[in-house]
């Protein structure tokens, strides 16, 4: 199988009612022609959108331990529902300093390649700053005997950069761990369908290129 058919697996996203960006990140080969695992490696975004009626859907991926990086004001603006969290949520806050950068971009239009600068610059911060953080992720998914899953508010920058590296730790090469950290485009309609638009200081909605800096991730 190469890697489009392994992007593409019908596994790869998991259908999950007011999940986002949610899906597998196991199932690729790696260098010595081995295989992760299906069932054991997942991402996604918020989960608070997740109905009540249907955290059994959930309950059936076998996952066992949830890692959310978000900060603490996310969480108490979009809580995971108690059915999901309960006996398995591990909170490991990381909170990109450069991220009010991305805010002060957009509040004085400074436009989509700015934005894709500050969108950089949180990556190389998450390299470079949150490593105790990122060791207590591994900790817990060595401690895990299931499913493991990081997830963050859009699953795309904190948990993209963590996928990133358990990826490349079992294994898995450059190439198909840049293409996994790049299906987070295909949410971004997802995305602008789901939270409320993104505007700039006049008031008005980001422009598709300056939208894409934001909510997208780029290969550099």
């Amino acid at each position: 199988m190469n890697l489009e058919e392994q992007l593409n697996d019908a596994r790869r996203f998991v259908v999950l009612q007011g999940g986002f960006n949610f899906r597998e990140f196991g199932g690729y080969h790696t260098r010595t022609g081995d295989r992760v695992k299906w069932g054991q490696l997942f991402r996604c975004g918020a989960l608070s959108a997740v109905p009540e009626s249907h955290t059994q859907h959930f309950d059936t991926l076998g996952i066992e331990v949830i890692c959310d990086l978000r900060r603490d004001a996310e969480v108490e603006r979009e809580p995971t529902p108690s059915a999901i969290a309960d006996g398995r949520l591990l909170r490991i806050p990381i909170d990109p300093g450069s991220t009010l950068g991305i805010q002060k971009a957009i509040g004085q239009q400074e436009g989509a390649a700015h934005l894709a600068d500050f969108m950089a610059e949180v990556t190389r911060e998450l390299a470079r700053e949150h490593h105790d953080s990122y060791r207590e992720l591994f900790s817990a998914l060595i401690g895990s005997q299931g499913g493991f899953l990081p997830h963050c508010s859009a699953g795309k920058d904190r948990t993209g950069f963590g996928a990133a590296m358990i990826l490349a730790a079992v294994g898995v090469d450059e190439d198909t761990i840049l293409a996994d950290y790049l299906l987070s485009n295909r949410a971004l309609d997802h995305y602008r369908n789901r939270r409320s638009p993104i505007r700039d200081a006049n008031g008005d909605v980001l422009d598709d290129a300056s939208l894409q800096a934001v909510a997208g991730v780029q290969e550099r």
